[in-house]
């Protein structure tokens, strides 16, 4: 693999200032064409992924020369996973969509083969108890071709998956969805799929549905959180965190490669990681890849509650996702509640005007900061602003990714961890 023979070389080739910037971004390319490839399957739970990149990392921690916190580089835990390894196929009156294109297999599917009379139905259809009775006594046998009105109101959008639950014990279930497809990934599967589909593909006319799906659930799927770390001259630690799982395949023909989400970050954590190996910090420095994030933060709620270090010591916990942009600066995650440690990022960035701005967001439990700061410990989650905006699609892919801000932020954060105080 080329990208791999590539970090081979850069590996040899020693930093300056005058020279790094250059040398650091195509040792990030490498890092992420080699995370987003088609052998890598996504990082999720199709051909065994999310393994394939663990390994590859354990491998970048062993080069760099940092040091595992027990006996390998490795700290296992599992979980129960949905996933979609075998080809699948949707017909609407018999054209054949492009999945990952016109629509997508909801994580939480479970299998459907055959032709189906499509049923349209409302919210209202359902509301009652005696219109739902009427409705099912329509959709046996058939399809459910699910009408739900625009809205933004929680407790509406709350309603309305229950009842796409409820309809997915008894029927197949087909929706129009009107912008973005995004893909995710679940920890359970129903008796029935549910397919979303560009919203210019499915009318009120729309009759028939084909459909060949097929979901594996994989129990106690066996992950892995890979862990290295670099000693200081203190007793207490620094955590650097990025998760490198996606959401992999569904089926042989879509692929999520997650470029920006989230090999963006693990380049990043390695890019530091490489630095501080060779520059000794004042604090120890604990270097985690995640697994699990995607499938609700279970790498580093695994970490947090296995806690390979004394969690009493740690002085913060820094995370990193999507930070493959940078036109518009960084969003500091949790700034609110660590005003400190966000005005020495914000007076670093205004010293050397490395990034366009440092935004201040408030306490978020949206990426692998949460299960630490839950556990009171000190953290934030820093990702870019501006750019592209691929997130869990087909088209989140290395080649996609401008890595505008990547050797600002870079400086931004080695400055940051080195002059801690």
């Amino acid at each position: 693999m080329r990208s791999i023979q590539l970090l081979a070389l850069l590996a040899l080739v020693p930093f300056t200032h005058a020279q790094d910037h250059g040398l650091l971004v195509a040792q990030a390319r490498a890092h992420l064409d080699t995370l987003t490839s088609p052998s890598f399957h996504g990082r999720g739970y199709v051909n065994g992924g999310d393994a394939r990149a663990a390994e590859y990392i354990a491998a970048q921690f062993k080069r760099i020369g940092l040091k595992p916190v027990k006996t390998d580089f490795f700290q296992p835990f599992t979980f129960n996973v949905n996933s979609f390894p075998d080809s699948i196929g949707v017909t609407i009156d018999g054209r054949v969509l492009v999945p990952g294109v016109d629509y997508l297999v909801a994580p939480e599917s479970g299998s459907a083969e055959g032709s189906f009379t499509l049923v349209h139905i409302t919210a209202e259809d359902l509301l009652t108890p005696e219109r739902r009775n009427m409705t099912m006594g329509v959709l046996s046998g058939n399809a459910a071709c699910l009408h739900l009105p625009a809205t933004t109101d929680r407790d509406l959008l709350a309603r309305y998956a229950e009842l796409e639950r409820d309809l997915l014990l008894y029927v197949p279930v087909i929706k129009p969805v009107e912008g973005k497809l995004m893909w995710s990934v679940a920890q359970d599967n129903l008796p029935n799929p549910l397919i979303e589909v560009a919203a210019h593909l499915l009318t009120d006319s729309s009759s028939t549905l084909d459909l060949h799906v097929r979901n594996r659930m994989l129990v106690r799927h066996q992950a892995r959180n890979v862990l290295g770390m670099v000693k200081g001259k203190s007793k207490q630690w620094v955590i650097i965190g990025a998760h490198y799982d996606h959401l992999g395949r569904m089926g042989p023909d879509a692929l999520f490669p997650g470029a920006n989400d989230n090999a963006s970050g693990v380049a990043m954590l390695l890019s530091l990681a490489e630095w501080f190996a060779k520059h000794s910090p004042k604090y120890n420095l604990l270097f985690v890849a995640f697994a699990g994030e995607e499938v609700g933060l279970l790498g580093s709620e695994w970490c947090a509650v296995d806690r390979p270090i004394d969690f009493s010591q740690v002085k913060l916990m820094l995370n990193l996702d999507i930070l493959g942009t940078g036109d518009d600066g960084i969003t500091v995650v949790n700034a609110t509640a660590q005003p400190a440690v966000y005005d020495r990022l914000v007076a670093i960035n205004n010293a050397k005007g490395y990034l366009p701005q440092v935004k201040s967001r408030g306490p978020a439990c949206n990426s692998d900061h949460c299960p630490f700061v839950k556990r009171g410990m000190p953290g934030i989650f820093i990702y870019t602003l501006g750019g592209v905006a691929h997130y869990h699609d087909v088209n989140d892919r290395a080649a996609s990714l401008p890595l505008t801000k990547y050797a600002d932020l870079y400086e931004l954060l080695k400055e940051f961890i080195a002059t801690m105080k």
